[in-house]
């Protein structure tokens, strides 16, 4: 079961804030962005292949090295048999700002140790995505333009992205609205993620077609 904490990130900023990011300088955080999604499916398409990715790649730099902690000894050992599932777990954790009562399996106590320590993911695999991006509320179903645009202007926020009803009938990429970096292109890296997805609904929605 999962029980909700008072935090609305996938990684606290105040963690993220304190790495150093390549061209940044010292305490430079991820961008912060959220996301609107009138699709109904894309927002969540996303959230769950950077959480695949990013468990992936910090598996990867474990298997590189030897970890001296159990349960990471354990994962790497077992990284076939759980990793689909801890991944789904963590965006799911993430989205809901929770955390799990009492962690079993494998994945569960993953997932929960890797809430815990964002700052042990960064120094190990300092390319997951959270150390240039970090998704705003992404449990909140936000609908409009006009909540996020205070965030922005206060600077809550660094950008926000709008998901068009039917990417996949139209082709129409994500718009995002807000700050630009060239060191850390928000909107380049989301859009890639996003068409790939879309490519990949439309070849499945033409194969099941009559």
């Amino acid at each position: 079961m999962v029980r909700r904490a008072a935090v609305f990130l996938a990684v606290p900023i105040a963690v993220l804030s304190a790495a150093l990011l390549p061209g940044d300088g010292p305490a430079a955080g991820p961008v912060r962005y959220a996301v609107i999604d009138r699709s109904g499916w894309l927002g969540d398409a996303v959230r769950r292949h950077v959480a695949a990715t990013d468990v992936a790649r910090f598996l990867d730099a474990l298997e590189r090295a030897v970890p001296s902690d159990p349960l990471l000894a354990e994962a790497v050992g077992a990284r076939g048999s759980f990793e689909a599932r801890a991944a789904q777990l963590i965006q799911t954790l993430a989205a809901e700002a929770g955390r799990l009562r009492s962690p079993g399996p494998l994945d569960e106590r993953f997932a929960q140790w890797w809430m815990e320590h964002p700052d042990i993911v960064l120094e190990t695999a300092p390319d997951v995505s959270f150390a240039r991006f970090a998704e705003v509320h992404p449990a909140r179903p936000l609908a409009r333009a006009d909540g996020v645009d205070g965030l922005l202007a206060d600077g809550g926020l660094d950008g926000y992205f709008v998901i068009p009803d039917d990417s996949v009938g139209t082709g129409e990429a994500p718009r995002y609205v807000g700050s630009r970096s060239p060191e850390r292109d928000v909107e380049a890296w989301y859009v890639e993620l996003a068409a790939d997805l879309i490519e990949r609904q439309r070849i499945a929605e033409e194969g099941a077609a009559p």
